[in-house]
């Protein structure tokens, strides 16, 4: 039975906290002695006769410039400090240069994220949901230092999370598998909006949400909420949705193949609402379920001339040898990544007796893919950043949940711990809430939520 759902837990710093820009004053004045070689501070009595000296004060266009060249989270402290920054801040050039920096980077410092979860309910034990925890930062440089007590009253009752993307939560009410009696709603927690989708022609067997290119600066931006999403069926004919011109678009049935016609019935989503998007392809993954062994990866066109069209990439047999289980239970023991925010395709697999490896698919034709396979992350380095609740042999059952591809950073839960992160840019494992043992099976589905701040700058007046 399931109750209020939505409560943030999350992963790294503040949104917007304060951030003072000293300046230095003259503490001391120094006079030459009497042979007038060397100089000496004066006296403190001496000082007090004195009067005081102004601050030094660095100018506006030097103070912008080394804005330009910080982190955006740097940039939203001080513009929310003062005034005049915020004003300069919020310019169109001084945004559009933070943005052209900000894509050639790898810092985490310009995510936010957020872990949203149905709060379930059972005879037994009652409420399994926590207060909610704090909204934090990706990177780990600083503490909590901010709670966020709720999402508003948007973010209560039967809805369901069911993707996420551009700082945007799209959420599902009623039963999924019957469209016409479904509604999404679109949803920007930070500026508190929703948007009510009109009802749609086909099933979201696949469901995508991204902000609408043609109107980059309209999210966070004080307006209506530019957007689209992507929905497919088990068929591969495709819907999308634009904010901008608020309705839906016709069904598209792409250029598929023969043996890519539709999706078969016995194939299951591994993570659902957590797609690798590359370029104007979308990548899902299969498990096969005839053979607890078998997987696939679905490529499917989102955007421009190859909407709709699709094609199978077949995972490699020896991404499974070193598995600690391949049975159907445990096929969230994989989670498909990418590299790089426009890197290649790669698989994570949690391998025994307790290690987690990357298996890069290769950019080469579909008949001559090769998987190549690295260790990211070892026994030692795990449990050295976690506090298991008991023995860590029992540790070795884990569940990839989400992976956040903005700030590469991948949610899992793993058993007798609770929730863990991991950055595969930097590979820093970071223990983030303990879930007792016997409600490991019972907090789902679980939702990420990534905010890039550069967007959100827009907002600033």
């Amino acid at each position: 039975m399931k109750s209020r759902w939505f409560e943030i837990a999350a992963l790294s710093g503040a949104l917007v906290v304060g951030f003072h820009i000293l300046f230095q004053r003259l503490k001391q004045q120094r006079t030459p002695d009497r042979k007038g070689s060397v100089l000496h501070a004066q006296a403190p009595d001496r000082l007090l006769d004195t009067e005081a000296s102004p601050p030094l004060q660095l100018p506006l266009d030097l103070l912008l410039e080394i804005l330009a060249r910080s982190d955006p989270a740097t940039v939203a402290r001080c513009a929310a400090t003062c005034r005049l920054l915020r004003r300069h801040v919020a310019d169109p050039a001084f945004l559009r240069r933070l943005r052209a920096a900000a894509a050639i980077t790898t810092s985490d410092h310009r995510f936010l994220i957020g872990l949203l979860y149905h709060r379930g309910r059972s005879s037994s034990h009652g409420d399994m949901g926590t207060r909610p925890p704090p909204l934090l930062k990706s990177s780990s440089g600083s503490l909590t230092n901010a709670v966020i007590a709720s999402l508003s009253g948007e973010l209560a009752g039967p809805d369901d999370p069911v993707a996420s993307g551009g700082g945007l939560l799209v959420l599902r009410r009623g039963n999924k598998h019957y469209p016409t009696t479904t509604t999404l709603r679109v949803f920007d927690p930070v500026a508190g909006r929703g948007h009510v989708l009109p009802p749609r022609d086909i099933w979201d067997h696949l469901l995508l949400v991204m902000p609408d290119e043609d109107e980059p600066g309209a999210l966070g931006g004080g307006g209506d909420i530019n957007f689209k999403v992507f929905i497919a069926d088990r068929d591969l004919r495709t819907q999308t949705y634009s904010s901008k011109a608020g309705a839906w678009g016709p069904v598209v049935r792409g250029n598929t193949t023969a043996a890519c016609l539709r999706v078969p019935g016995d194939y299951e989503l591994v993570q659902p609402w957590s797609p690798v998007v590359l370029g104007n392809v979308a990548h899902w993954l299969y498990h096969h379920g005839w053979d607890p062994g078998v997987y696939s990866i679905l490529a499917l066109g989102i955007i421009g001339i190859g909407k709709g069209q699709a094609a199978w990439i077949d995972v490699s047999r020896e991404c499974h040898r070193r598995r600690r289980d391949t049975h159907r239970e445990v096929c969230r023991e994989l989670l498909l990544v990418s590299t790089s925010d426009d890197g290649e395709l790669a698989l994570l697999v949690w391998e025994r007796p307790l290690k987690v490896s990357m298996w890069t698919m290769s950019s080469s034709s579909s008949s001559q893919r090769s998987w190549t396979r690295r260790v990211l992350i070892d026994r030692t380095a795990i449990l050295g950043s976690v506090q298991p609740t008991c023995h860590p042999l029992w540790c070795q059952r884990v569940e990839f949940q989400w992976f956040a591809q903005g700030s590469g950073t991948v949610v899992f839960y793993m058993n007798s711990v609770g929730v863990v992160l991991l950055n595969l840019r930097t590979l820093e494992v970071r223990h983030l809430q303990r879930l007792p043992l016997e409600l490991f099976d019972k907090v789902s589905p679980l939702c990420v939520y990534e905010l890039d701040m550069v967007p959100l700058l827009l907002s600033l007046r």
